[in-house]
């Protein structure tokens, strides 16, 4: 197993550079060892993981995820509805009515950072809490039960909520600005709660589970919760739509941080982006695919390979949360400062409601070697976790030697993964990135 991993890396520390810049940063930081070290040293880590969950476990062992359980007292759920819904009308006002300038507005910094990465990061450490106060549940509940118009036709599966997905990833990425200029933002959302609230209408409320963005996307990093009330080892997807969603978690997460490196102006910028933003979860699906064919020859299991991929997804949840910490994580804690003087002044109007109106930015809050180790440990720590799980939903299916020879297969793939993300962090980045 060295052997391979070795070869595959073999040819990696000729064209790494030693010059990096730490993603959502923006500083030039000199590595203080070779990247190619670096790349050894998370592949042995998860190969001494591999080896020692293989050699401490055994087949049909009463494995289970610890949780924690909490109840929320009933007016802090109330206190919670109320925000939720408030902080939706107030994003759509200030997008509105507040200042236009991107940075200094409200609904721009609200949305695409507290909400969106701060929201992910919440739902990882206390479970679903999205499902208390998802403001569009919150103002269907208020018309008691309604009875829908017609059956959601379970075939679709995920369907709805990929394309939102990718909606959302082209709106982000690939829309010219659109993203983040206020007025078109706040037309946005509500054009989505117009869809979501009509959709609900129609199919009731397991549009919630199947079609609502937002609810799928943190339900599933919720299950990596320890309040979490999903356990990972007795759980799969029950469509192939929502392995699709996962793989699309981790390869926009990628393809976000390949498309502002060097590399990608100099050799696939001439290329449609959409093109390359849509064949990203299919090359990701093929590598995984890939690796359950292996998992099902060196197995010799009976399973289809539709359902072996099925029962493996979520092992792939601890690394689509790594990458989206590594990426992301240092842009929350220093652009997300922003909204500090802005709830003091959502609208712009000169007010100091939070005594908070004239904070700084603190861009120093953190150095870039102290990022790029973050990052370098987000990455490996996801993948380790991803390759325990996978080896404990082994153990349910199979015995141990077979447990054993059909997670090799998967432990390439997670090193495979761990270079690619630790290659694109390296990169150094457009100035555009």
């Amino acid at each position: 197993m060295n052997i391979i991993f070795f070869l595959l890396l073999a040819f990696f520390p000729l064209i790494f550079p030693k010059l990096t810049l730490a993603h959502a940063f923006g500083q030039l930081y000199t590595l203080p060892i070779p990247l190619w070290l670096y790349l050894y040293g998370a592949g042995v880590a998860l190969i001494i993981s591999f080896l020692a969950i293989g050699f401490f476990t055994k087949a049909n062992s009463n494995f289970s995820i610890p949780k924690v359980n909490f109840n929320l007292p009933s007016w802090l759920i109330f206190f919670l509805k109320v925000l939720s819904i408030f902080l939706l009308i107030l994003t759509i006002l200030t997008g509105f009515f507040g200042n236009q300038s991107p940075i200094e507005n409200f609904a721009v910094n609200f949305f695409w950072i507290i909400f969106l990465l701060g929201f992910t990061y919440l739902s990882a450490i206390l479970g679903n809490i999205w499902e208390v106060i998802n403001p569009w549940k919150i103002i269907i509940e208020l018309f008691g039960d309604l009875k829908p118009l017609s059956s959601y036709p379970k075939k679709f599966g995920f369907l709805p909520a990929i394309v939102f997905y990718f909606l959302l990833i082209w709106l982000e990425l690939l829309s010219g600005g659109l993203a983040v200029h206020p007025a078109s933002l706040s037309k946005i959302i509500l054009i989505y709660s117009g869809i979501t609230l009509l959709a609900i209408l129609i199919f009731g409320k397991v549009w919630f589970e199947y079609g609502e963005f937002f609810s799928v996307f943190f339900g599933l990093i919720s299950k990596l919760s320890p309040f979490s009330k999903s356990n990972l080892l007795n759980e799969k997807p029950q469509h192939f739509s929502l392995l699709i969603f996962i793989l699309f978690m981790l390869s926009s997460t990628a393809f976000d941080g390949f498309r502002s490196t060097i590399i990608y102006l100099r050799y696939f910028y001439s290329l449609n982006p959409i093109i390359l933003l849509i064949a990203s979860p299919i090359f990701f699906l093929s590598l995984y695919l890939a690796a359950i064919f292996l998992m099902k020859i060196l197995s010799r299991s009976p399973v289809s390979i539709k359902e072996l991929a099925l029962q493996f997804s979520f092992s792939l949840l601890p690394i689509a949360l790594a990458y989206n910490v590594a990426h992301y994580f240092t842009l929350l804690l220093i652009s997300g400062q922003s909204i500090i003087p802005l709830l003091s002044d959502p609208f712009n109007l000169g007010w100091n409601l939070f005594a908070s109106s004239d904070y700084q930015i603190n861009v120093g809050l953190l150095g870039a070697g102290l990022v790029w180790h973050f990052e370098v440990a987000a990455i490996i720590i996801g993948h380790i976790m991803a390759v325990i799980l996978a080896h404990l939903l082994a153990l349910k299916i199979f015995s141990r030697k077979q447990a054993f020879l059909s997670q090799i297969p998967m432990l390439i793939l997670m090193v495979l993964y761990t270079v690619t993300g630790l290659w694109i962090l390296s990169q150094p980045l457009t100035i555009g990135g």
